[in-house]
Parts: structure tokens; sequence; C-alpha cells
């Protein structure tokens, strides 16, 4: 007897702990249809990841965590390579049992972890591309890891991001740029009454309210962004500014303790809000009266189309891939990244533009949001891994005996 069989995806994460990449895999998996697809994830259970998936009906199976970073140091050497190979051995007996269609790695680490696995074995791989590589040796060892270790192929969440990944060399049609996708319906356009939102925040009736989104990273130039604020504050008593994240990385925990440096100046005092990790920033956005991304390298931004969708007008750095969302002085500003005087002196331009800034969010929603929704992404994913299957037929469900079925 045979039966009809979904085309079975395994996503692989070097972490469990939730961050940008992490909130794309949630993304990824919520759309796709499962008449058509048996989603698996791999990853380690060391944070929230798990109980996200779970959340959206995903088999979870543990792996040993991925301790890699740019380091030379011997003892993190030795770290890295230990890790690496204990997760590269679990991972190859995972995969052997399962047995998937497609292999998707969501970060760098998992890539080269998935890649390394499946040598000798034929399976379909594919790297997701989040992060910049920084300029150090071991960006290019990842490059040449993903030229020799084929048939992966490359999806970027930017062309920025795609472009710096290759670098010199050519991949030959192998790189792929599929923009993030934002779940629209979650974030709704605000309403009269934001006061009933703020209220909890502790900012003041009337305020102009400016909001900070993500994680507390030194790349989030959230430090600058406070210095910027303090400047524009002096000429625009009415301004406040809620900071909504938390430390993923235990290793910005002293970043964390500048930025709250910072943000006790007396300048300042009592105006600067820390909300803390906010499962849900819908609330927040529809309640600002501008989000800021200040940061000095973003590969996508998926809160600029959040913020957008909400009616809430954008301000960001020109870096990364925030360009490629962002047209400055259309459905959003830019600004060059690092300058602090710059920053403040759009902060101020802005807080007495509520004209500016209502036509501005409009455009933003109706033209900019559409572009980026999660139906758009779902239906470029579904056609990369289409060319990833040696037969596109087999992309919508094959036929295989019960007696022979997987583990």
């Amino acid at each position: 007897m045979i039966v009809p069989r979904p085309t079975r995806v395994v996503y692989v994460n070097h972490t469990g702990a939730v961050s940008g990449a992490e909130r794309v895999l949630i993304n990824m998996v919520k759309g796709l249809d499962r008449s058509a697809y048996e989603v698996i994830a791999i990853f380690p259970d060391d944070g929230d990841l798990g109980g996200m998936l779970r959340a959206e009906g995903v088999r979870c199976v543990p792996m040993p965590p991925v301790k890699a970073r740019f380091d030379w140091r011997p003892g993190q050497l030795w770290r890295a390579f230990t890790s690496l190979t204990r997760a590269i051995v679990s991972l190859r007996q995972t995969l052997s049992k399962i047995d998937p269609d497609i292999v998707h790695a969501n970060t760098l680490r998992a890539g080269i972890v998935v890649s390394v696995a499946s040598i000798g074995t034929g399976r379909k791989v594919a790297w997701h591309i989040h992060d910049k590589l920084p300029r150090h040796p071991f960006s290019m060892l990842i490059r040449i890891a993903a030229l020799l270790l084929r048939p992966a192929r490359i999806m970027a969440v930017s062309d920025s991001t795609a472009k710096a990944f290759c670098g010199p060399f050519s991949f030959q049609g192998r790189v792929s740029t599929i923009h993030n996708g934002v779940d629209l319906s979650r974030f709704p356009p605000k309403g009269a009454d934001k006061q009933s939102l703020r209220q909890p925040l502790g900012v003041p009736s009337g305020a102009f309210l400016i909001c900070a989104v993500g994680q507390i990273c030194a790349r989030k130039g959230l430090v600058e962004l406070v210095y910027a604020f303090e400047q524009a504050s002096t000429q625009a008593q009415h301004m406040h500014l809620v900071i909504a994240g938390d430390v993923v990385f235990e290793h910005e925990r002293g970043y964390f303790n500048l930025l709250r440096l910072a943000a006790s100046a007396p300048q300042v005092a009592g105006k600067v809000h820390f909300a803390g990790h906010v499962p849900d920033v819908s609330g927040l956005l529809q309640a600002a009266d501008l989000l800021v991304l200040n940061s000095h390298e973003e590969p996508f931004g998926l809160v600029l189309v959040e913020a957008m969708s909400s009616g809430t007008p954008v301000l960001a750095t020109r870096v990364g891939g925030i360009p490629e969302i962002v047209r400055d002085q259309e459905n959003g500003w830019l600004v060059e990244k690092a300058d602090t005087a710059g920053l403040a002196k759009k902060l101020l331009e802005l807080s007495q533009s509520k004209a500016l800034l209502e036509r501005t969010a409009r455009q933003a929603r109706s033209v900019t949001c559409p572009q980026f929704s999660l139906e758009r992404f779902h239906s470029q994913l579904h056609g990369f891994y289409a060319e990833l299957m040696p037969h596109p037929s087999q992309f919508v469900g094959r036929v295989e005996s019960v007696s022979e079925g997987r583990s």
C-alpha cells in the first residue's frame, strides 16, 4: 500500500536562545503548508526556542550546543573544535534516523555543522545567512567551507548580506536573496487612544515617544541613541525614550551596564524607560510616535516593517540591509551610522513635524509593507525549496511504502 508523503524539511539552529534569526525561523514554520511539508527542528534545548516552536506544532529534537566564536585564543579554539565535533557527530546520527529531504541550516554555525554532517549523504542543504561576516580570517574559512561543501545553497536575508557573504568569491548562482517576511496581521495600525498603552511604561500624556526594540547589544547603537536623545531633549522637553529588549548573550552584559549608566544622566533621568523583554511588541509600536533603529550593522531589520505596519514612522541608519527597506524621506528616514549629532538633529526635527510623520507612515504602510509580507516570504521560500529538489513534482508530495516508512 502506498500513501502520499509531504516533503520533510529539517531546520537546524546552533542555539536555543531567541534573537533575530530565531524569530525568522518561527515565521518560516508558521506559514508552511503542513500537507505539503513535514517540519522538524533540531537545536540545543538551552533557551525559549523550543517552547515557541512546539506551540507551532513543530517536532523538536535536541542537539549539543555549538560554542564557537571568532576568537584565536587556544582555549577558545579548543572549545570551538570540541563543540563543533560533538554537534556534527550527534547531528549526523540524528539526520540518518530522520532522513530529511531538505536540511535548512538557520545560522552560519549551523551551516558548517550541517554541511560536514551531510558529507557523503547526498542531502539537500541550505545555509540561511542572517548576519554579515566580520573582517576576520575565520570568515574566509567559512566562505571556503561553503564553496567546497557542495551542494549547499545559500539563502540571504538581504542583498547586502549576500554580497558580504560571497566576498571575493563567485558562488555561480548558488546564492539567493529572500527578504524576511512579517505577519502583518499581528501589527495592526494604531488607534486614537495611545495613552492606555503608554501608561504602564510610565510615559506621560502628550509626550513625543521614541522607541527602540531589539536585543541589547553594542551592534544596535543604543548608547549612542541615548546620547542623541539627551542632545535633542534639551530643546524638546516633551521627548521620552523606551528601550524594549534584553541581553541575549552574556558577553553583552557589560554593554547593558554602560547603557543604563548613559540613561541615568541628569538631563534624561526619568525620560528613558527600560521595558525589558516584551513578548508582543505590537502595543509598544502602536504607542510610539517614532521607531529608531540606530544599528552599526543590520542584516535586515524586521522591526522596521513591524513598525511600518503599526503606522509608526521609522528612523534608521544607512547600513546593511536597511536601505532595502527604508527609502530616505519616502517611507522613513536614514542617518549615517555613528553620527550622534546628526541623529539628535533628526530626532528634534521629527518631533516637531506631526504632519510629515503621518504622511510618511501612511506611505510606508500602504506601499512598503506588502513587499515584506509573510505571504510573499513563503511564496519565495517554497520556490527556493522546489529548486533544491531533484524533481519539482516531488516538492508537493511523493509516495512511499508504509513498510519502508522513516523513523
